[in-house]
């Protein structure tokens, strides 16, 4: 797993975690899906190139839940699990290096 954070980055990332707003962030497929079972679903695959949008289920509201992704996820998965806890998405777009655009967007505040 990897995304894209460098010192720049982690400024925009603060600025965005400040104000809102949307940040782009480039990862793997990977940090989407353990697998690249996704890319094949008939809902996502037409939208691969394009935007597709994997909310988390409901239980990322949990305390406990929210606990062990910031002790144990990874950078991505603390990133994400923020986004959606602020009311906001990410939209994932396939690039040609195979790696995937993850644009984050919250409401400003």
């Amino acid at each position: 797993m990897a995304i894209t954070y460098t010192p720049q980055k982690d400024q925009e990332y603060a600025d965005f975690k400040k104000n809102g707003g949307t940040i782009v962030f480039e990862i793997d497929a990977e940090d989407i899906s353990a697998s690249k079972d996704f890319e094949s679903f008939d809902s996502i695959k037409p939208k691969l190139n394009t935007g597709f949008e994997l909310p988390p289920t409901t239980l990322i509201e949990s305390p406990e839940l929210q606990a062990l992704i910031a002790t144990s996820g990874s950078v991505w998965d603390f990133i994400f699990t923020r986004v959606y806890l602020a009311g906001g998405k990410v939209v994932y777009k396939k690039q040609g290096n195979g790696k995937y655009q993850a644009e984050c967007t919250v409401p400003a505040k």
